[in-house]
């Protein structure tokens, strides 16, 4: 039986929309989900079709009517398309809702946006399944804020107004979940992501994670556990700023193909961030063009599966055909993993640079 789940994801800017929304289409697509995006609508408009308030003599009232009718548009063909595609399993993925648009106008303002649609405000609340709420860097993460949204440039102070603003916006949903900045941001995205999966019904996968060097001959020996296939090319760039770690990631599906990029970069001695956004087709061409020639690309073959309800993969290469990764997802770093029994170790690698994608690009070998 399909299942169509609708989630806005709103907040401030800069709170991590972008990389939640990158790490959910990843992660969620190896457990068989098909996730739908629906992109900002006010910044398609104004980097798409140059339509903007104010700057080309337009109302912000009119502009809203603009945003509100685009966005109720790709919401309707989401939903046309989840029913479509033969997965059983729909996240529609919401970057921002129409309620979003109150934060701009009047409440009668918005109201009568919103009568143009024949619709109601309570209606537009009870279309969404959930609401996660990324709190703005610019409110206690301000060393993270950014402004590389040219089409939504806002100052620190611009940017808390629009924060308090948008939390007023979503307060009646019944299910508005606001993950703050009292948590550094990778355990910030963590639990956004840990939100969703609770939302969809899915036990969230573990914090810890070990990996190993096993020995591989077959995948019909896993055919048991239903397994996720992906075929993964990832490649390693050229480094931009000191210190930042780029890569382009092509994953490929029996249904859809998915393109990644990732940054990541220090804040502190022991702390970085990692960015990550989707990237279109022509994007991620042009991105490959900065390949590391000290890394270069590789290619794997990615196996995902659940086991006595913990997560695993198994990393397949071209360069070995009796040898691969598995990962394991535990409570714990002293957690023992119970290993499915057609799984033979031949060591731990956790921790273990030689295992790392980059240097196995580098290196050609699983030694």
């Amino acid at each position: 039986m399909k299942t169509i789940t609708k989630i806005v994801l709103t907040g401030g800017p800069a709170g991590g929309k972008t990389t939640l929304t990158s790490r959910l289409v990843k992660e969620l697509s190896s457990i068989g989900y098909r996730v739908f995006i629906v992109p900002e609508a006010a910044t398609e408009l104004i980097s798409g079709f140059g339509i903007k308030p104010f700057g080309n003599c337009l109302s912000m009232f009119d502009f809203q009517y603009f945003v509100v009718s685009s966005q109720l548009h790709k919401e309707r063909l989401a939903l046309e398309a989840a029913e479509l595609v033969p997965e059983e399993k729909i996240l529609i993925i919401c970057d921002r809702g129409v309620l979003d648009d109150k934060a701009y106008v009047s409440q009668k303002e918005f109201n009568q946006v919103l009568a143009r649609f024949d619709i109601t405000e309570q209606q537009v609340l009870k279309s969404y399944d959930a609401v996660i709420h990324l709190v703005s860097s610019s409110k206690g993460a301000e060393f993270a804020y950014n402004y590389d949204n040219a089409a939504r440039y806002e100052t620190l102070e611009q940017a808390r107004e629009k924060e308090d603003a948008t939390l007023l916006c979503w307060r009646n949903h019944k299910h508005r979940v606001v993950i703050g900045n009292s948590y550094n941001f990778e355990n910030k995205i963590r639990k956004a992501m840990n939100e969703v999966y609770t939302i969809l019904g899915e036990i969230p996968p573990a914090q810890c994670e070990r990996k190993f060097l096993i020995e591989f001959t077959d995948e019909s020996a896993l055919a048991a556990y239903e397994p996720v296939e992906q075929n993964i090319t990832q490649t390693y760039l050229k480094e931009r700023n000191k210190g930042t770690e780029r890569r382009a990631r092509k994953v490929v599906s029996d249904n859809a193909i998915s393109y990644f990029y990732t940054e990541k970069r220090p804040i502190s001695p022991i702390e970085r961030i990692e960015n990550e956004r989707l990237l279109s087709q022509k994007e991620y061409i042009r991105l490959t063009e900065e390949v590391d020639p000290a890394y270069g690309s590789i290619s794997k073959r990615r196996y995902c599966f659940r086991y006595n309800e913990r997560y695993f993969t198994i990393d397949t290469y071209p360069i070995s055909a009796d040898r691969a990764i598995l990962d394991v997802q535990l409570k714990d770093k002293d957690e023992e993993p119970d290993l499915p029994p057609e799984i033979h170790v031949i060591k731990e690698v956790t921790g273990d640079e030689t295992y790392q994608g980059h240097m196995i690009s580098k290196t050609m070998t699983l030694a």
